[in-house]
Formats: C-alpha cells, sequence, structure tokens
C-alpha cells in the first residue's frame, strides 16, 4: 500500500521543497528502487515534469491535493511525499492526519529553531529534520545549541548540508546533481523510513 510523508512548517525557505526532492530522488536511487511522487503545494513553486527517478504532480490548491491523494493513496507501493507550503497551519493539520510521518525540516540558525519548536507543539507527530548542518567540527559545536532546542525525542540526527542540493528544483539542475546526490539521498530515505516505521520491502516493486 502507499506511504505518505508530510513535509510540514510554517516558515519559508527551511528546506521542505529540496527534502521532498532529496527523500523521492533517494527513493528512486536504491538498488531496489521504490516509486515515489512528490505533490507540490506552493503556489508560487511550478511543477517539474522533465524526466526524473520519481514524479512530481501539481496539488496547488486544496481540491488538487485532495485529487492527487486520492489517486495515489489507491495505489500499491508507492512513497508520497507531500511537500508543505509555509504559513499553511490548515494544510498542514490535515496531511499530518493522512501521513505515516510528518517531517519537519529546520535550519541551524535561531530563528528556525524557535519556529520548529512551535511548529512541533502545534504537530504532535511531527518530527524535526535538522537540515543543512555544518560539517565542519568547529561549526558544528558552535551551532549545536539550536540542534539542542529541540528535545531529542522529537528529532532525527542532523542532515548535513549539500552542494548542489537546490539543483533538484529545476530541470537543468537536476540533471547536473542527479548522481552526485543519489549517494546522500539513498541514506535520507532509508534513515526517514525507519523512523516512521516503514519496511522499505513494503514499498519495492516485487522481484520477477
Amino acid at each position: 500500500m502507499a506511504k505518505v510523508i508530510a513535509l510540514v512548517g510554517s516558515k519559508g525557505g527551511s528546506g521542505k521543497s529540496s527534502t521532498a526532492h532529496l527523500i523521492a530522488h533517494g527513493a528512486g536511487s536504491l538498488p531496489r528502487p521504490i516509486n515515489a511522487v512528490v505533490l507540490t503545494t506552493d503556489p508560487e513553486e511550478e511543477p517539474r515534469d522533465d524526466p526524473r527517478r520519481y514524479l512530481v504532480r501539481d496539488a496547488r490548491t486544496p481540491a488538487l491535493l485532495l485529487a492527487e491523494l486520492e489517486h495515489w493513496l489507491a495505489q500499491d507501493r508507492i512513497l508520497v511525499l507531500v511537500d508543505g507550503a509555509a504559513a499553511r497551519p490548515d494544510l498542514d493539520a490535515v496531511v499530518q492526519d493522512v501521513a505515516d510521518m510528518a517531517l519537519l525540516p529546520y535550519k541551524p540558525a535561531a530563528q528556525d529553531a524557535e519556529r520548529a519548536v512551535l511548529n512541533l507543539e502545534r504537530l504532535a507527530k511531527a518530527v524535526a529534520l535538522p537540515t543543512a548542518w555544518p560539517r565542519h567540527p568547529g561549526t558544528a559545536r558552535r551551532v549545536r545549541r539550536w540542534l539542542e532546542m529541540v528535545p531529542e525525542k522529537r528529532r532525527m540526527a542532523p542532515f548535513p548540508a549539500l552542494s548542489k542540493l537546490d539543483g533538484l528544483l529545476s530541470a537543468e539542475g537536476y540533471q547536473a546533481a542527479a548522481y552526485d546526490l543519489a549517494a546522500p539521498a539513498r541514506g535520507l530515505v532509508l534513515e526517514v523510513l525507519a523512523r516512521a516505521g516503514i519496511d522499505p520491502a513494503e514499498l519495492e516493486e516485487p522481484r520477477a
């Protein structure tokens, strides 16, 4: 059956879109690929129809989102990523109820961490994902306070900053970044599925 991961949070620029696309890219890059689809809900973002290792569908209105969810939830063995828009608490609440997991990305900055804490209070089932975390040990120590603002039981391990990540959001950038991002994307999708209690084998296509 289909599994749903919702990317939620009220702050723009937190990494919801890039994270949704990275998870979907990871699913399509596994040794036994998992079919994945990203549902775009941000009215300001144009859906992508270029060739990818996953699908992207237009869900920028409530009616479109409902129709897409009804369609994909009826499918077998597919991972659905709902790319939530900023400042849409109504949307967050709806997709959290439908989702197997609500994932709240946040970056290493005071405002991001503070907003993440507020969003976690509002979204009881959500789990925070620290994204774009610095790799350098000294820098990581300096921003550790923003990591620790979120209770450990409500967050995943920090995911490092990646070059070319923004490329996933454009047709030209995707082709240039797909190979380099495949390995970290595979790691991320497996971590997310594990945290959600989803066995990847439930989503893989059966062996011939």
